[in-house]
């Protein structure tokens, strides 16, 4: 038996359109890179008539499963049946662009590195890159939750994670998190720390296993080389009870990380947020400003955020507009140079 180059899992619930599609991007990847591969498709608990309808996708497997397990439980899944040595774990709502997959492989057969991802562009024309991750501690944790208190303190907090997301974004190098939307992963990085923890329904399964994965003295690494575009917002799992599985999972990981008491103490920040009040725009729109990027985010920190650089007058993509909910989108311009803030505005969607 031919064992393939790498495993793609992708996982998706609820969204036969957009793994049809990520599929497809796959195939031409792989065939565009001579890259062996083979993709096995899980349906977490979508029902009888979504899994009739990825029978069609192009997967070298479908698996659909009779209960929603989460993405973690489609990633465990996924693993189980896959059979070559290197993993790709993929969200349902991506879409690969020719020449991502073999950068990432090659990071991950360096013995060091436990894990991989791209960059991942949130519009069509990949200029609005996505956030590379966000690392949970106690104290970033609290001062996210107490953001507006003390302007002196999130001025250096956002300059000192801007400078660190351009650089990454150009550079790309080792990274303290890396979102789940794809990572690649050999496969005995999952021998060594497990596999992910099914107990978080939606959110931090990734984060959690991270941690272990550090905690291993392995790194964690970003490629610039490798480009995909996540549909962030599109996916079925987006909707539904997500508020509710999201607060699991972000218990569960503050307990188990922080204790008790440290839950306690964020979970109270978390029910008096502060407020900042920038300035009110009608439009989400920045003119271009010679050395600076502009920040996109739905937290009032700002952090983490989206971002593209402002050589050229910058408008939200309507594609991006469409996906987002009706809440306020706030717009930060920043120098590319040292991270420093420079104007931040606030512009809040119609609801339809």
């Amino acid at each position: 038996m031919i064992v393939p180059e790498v495993s793609a899992v992708v996982v998706t619930h609820g969204s036969a359109a957009e793994a049809t599609a990520c599929v497809a991007s796959l195939r031409s990847a792989l065939q565009a890179e001579n890259i062996a591969g083979e993709v096995v498709l899980v349906d977490s608990g979508s029902g009888p008539a979504i899994a009739r309808r990825l029978e069609s996708a192009g997967a070298d497997l479908l698996l659909a499963l009779a209960d929603n397990r989460g993405y973690s439980g489609g990633v465990n899944a996924g693993l189980a049946r896959a059979r070559s040595f290197r993993l790709l774990l993929s969200n349902a709502d991506v879409v690969f662009r020719p020449g991502s997959v073999a950068p990432l492989l090659s990071a991950i057969d360096e013995p060091r590195v436990g894990a991989a991802a791209p960059i991942a562009f949130w519009d069509s024309r990949d200029r609005l890159r996505l956030p590379i991750g966000w690392g949970s501690g106690f104290r970033s944790d609290l001062a996210q939750l107490s953001s507006g208190r003390d302007p002196s303190r999130d001025r250096r907090r956002f300059a000192a994670a801007a400078r660190e997301a351009v650089r990454l974004w150009q550079s790309g190098g080792p990274v303290g998190h890396l979102s789940g939307a794809v990572l690649a992963v050999r496969r005995e990085v999952f021998d060594r720390v497990g596999r992910f923890d099914e107990r978080f329904p939606f959110e931090y399964e990734e984060t959690e296993w991270e941690d272990r994965v550090r905690a291993r003295g392995l790194s964690l690494r970003m490629v610039p080389a490798a480009r995909v575009r996540h549909l962030w917002g599109s996916s079925a799992a987006e909707g539904g009870d997500r508020a509710r599985r999201r607060a699991r999972s972000r218990r569960l990981y503050w307990g188990r990380r922080y204790g008790s008491v440290g839950r306690a103490v964020l979970e109270r920040a978390a029910r008096h947020p502060s407020r900042t009040l920038p300035t009110v725009i009608t439009e989400p729109r920045l003119p271009a400003r010679a050395g600076a990027w502009v920040a996109v985010s739905t937290n009032s920190s700002v952090l983490p955020f989206a971002g593209a650089p402002l050589d050229v007058d910058f408008e939200l993509p309507p594609e991006v507009e469409e996906r987002l909910p009706a809440v306020p989108v706030y717009l930060r311009s920043f120098r590319a140079s040292d991270g420093e803030p420079l104007e931040t505005y606030v512009w809040s969607k119609e609801r339809p």
